[in-house]
């Protein structure tokens, strides 16, 4: 049985009396099948969906949970396991697109980017997010005068993972931040087959930096065994005929399951040890119900849904290619946005205030001359093979490392499989130094290639011909 998990809304449904409200409970529902004979249902209550479906769903019934965690570790009882790990002398590296981040136990966390040229591996650019100080640790010293370290608590996957922080501080100056040193709080978690190897990394604040650990040898200590959070399951009967599940729900779990099939039905990233032992941590989204039943609507229902479908596909084609909507991507701290026929931007917003970089912006003359020393990507002869159309946006900020303006070329990809999705797929990279690709892919694009002149730029009129007609 699929479970949903559902928002605050359900939430406020729920009696509160003698309950504690506590974020880290989560509330699911489950779409049961129609009961076959009625039976009396205590605490429920009626949802109606924009589709005039009609549910009973059935709250549960709370109870007051006093969940008491332990708030330090004495230091005496933690030290020689981070002192052992630190002899080891391991250094750990999570590679995104562009940076590298590298953390060596108990030396420093640091930040670079390097590429390789004729077999030789030049460092562009590089920071040190921190270095490791005995003395420099948030120890507190208990009314007892005992020494302790504070243990902190993040909820994953509805688990209360405890983490021991280890700072790292002093690292390169940060000129955004009034020349502060770059600090960085390493999160070490229990894991029994972790290997000391970085799985999250994010910048919270400018230039403070948090990186979270798996190991196995933290689990040794029962403070750091994570406990599981109380989940809490609505149930909902369908009434009056209505479907098992709400279809604009099932449709809206299809077109996610199809983004995420994009990738293969999940992701992977690696991590590399100094003695040169790559691991690599793979990891898929399961959705235990088959996409087969999706479709299982009523005629009518199907052809409302297409319409609608193809009425959101032209508007999407409409308000992208006219430069009206713009499209934003990416999930880190620096986001990206592209206003087609406008610009390319790199954009990150922290407390009302935005800080900007142009990646490049559109010029019909710039991208002429590009796209004829790059032959291949013009609409020739063998365009058929080609499954992409390709725009350059030039004269971005200039570059401090190429003293060079930023350019991009923005690739426009039919987005093939079995998605028949519209909603686009976006990403960013930079194979040189402030030279960028940015791919956006949907389906939408499968047949663009036929509607772009010999310069390869798509023809707008043209295009919203196309899928007027359709």
């Amino acid at each position: 049985m699929f479970v949903f998990q559902i928002t605050f809304t359900i939430l406020s449904c729920i009696p509160l009396i003698n309950t504690i409200l506590d974020d880290d409970i989560l509330y699911d529902i489950k779409w049961q099948s129609e009961l076959n004979s009625p039976i009396e249902l205590r605490n429920n209550f009626i949802i109606t969906s924009k589709r005039k479906e009609t549910y009973s769903c059935v709250l549960p019934t709370l109870e007051s949970i006093n969940t008491k965690s332990t708030e330090t570790i004495l230091l005496n009882e933690i030290e020689p396991l981070i002192e052992k790990l630190h002899s080891k002398k391991q250094c750990t590296y999570r590679l995104d697109p562009y940076w590298t981040y590298e953390l060596c136990h108990g030396i420093h966390v640091r930040q670079y980017h390097e590429s390789k040229i004729a077999d030789k591996r030049t460092i562009h650019q590089e920071y040190f997010l921190g270095y490791y100080h005995s003395n420099n640790q948030d120890i507190i010293t208990t009314i007892d005068n005992e020494q302790v370290l504070k243990i902190h608590y993040k909820t994953i996957n509805n688990r209360v993972i405890p983490m021991l922080p280890i700072r790292y501080t002093d690292g390169t100056q940060c000129d955004i931040n009034s020349n502060r040193p770059r600090e960085t709080t390493v999160f070490y978690i229990c894991h029994e087959n972790g290997n000391n190897g970085v799985i999250n990394f994010q910048e919270v604040s400018s230039c403070q930096y948090e990186m979270t650990v798996a190991s196995s040898w933290i689990c040794n200590l029962p403070e750091f065994s994570p406990t599981e959070s109380n989940r809490h399951t609505i149930n909902c009967y369908p009434q009056e005929n209505a479907p098992q599940k709400p279809r604009n729900l099932k449709k809206l779990e299809y077109e996610q399951e199809q983004l995420l099939s994009k990738q293969g039905e999940g992701a992977q990233f690696t991590m590399t040890s100094a003695d040169g032992t790559t691991f690599i941590i793979s990891y898929r989204y399961v959705n235990e119900e088959k996409v087969n039943d999706i479709v299982n609507n009523d005629v009518k229902s199907s052809e409302n849904e297409q319409l609608s479908s193809n009425e959101n596909i032209l508007e999407f084609v409409e308000g992208f290619f006219s430069g009206r909507d713009c499209l934003t991507g990416g999930s880190g701290w620096w986001r990206y946005e592209i206003c087609y026929g406008k610009h390319v931007i790199q954009f990150h917003e922290e407390q009302g205030t935005r800080t900007t970089i142009q990646l490049g912006t559109w010029n019909y003359e710039k991208h002429v001359e590009w796209i004829n020393t790059n032959p291949k990507k013009k609409s020739d002869s063998d365009y058929k093979q080609r499954q992409y159309v390709s725009l350059y946006y030039t004269d971005g900020d200039v570059c401090e490392l190429t003293q060079m303006p930023r350019v991009v070329e923005v690739k426009l990809r039919c987005l093939t499989k079995e998605n028949k999705s519209h909603v686009p797929i976006m990403y960013l990279v930079e194979p040189e130094s402030c030279s960028y690709v940015l791919g956006i892919e949907s389906s939408v694009f499968c047949d663009l290639i036929d509607f772009t002149d010999e310069d390869g730029i798509p023809d707008y009129d043209e295009l919203i011909k196309h899928f007027r007609e359709q």
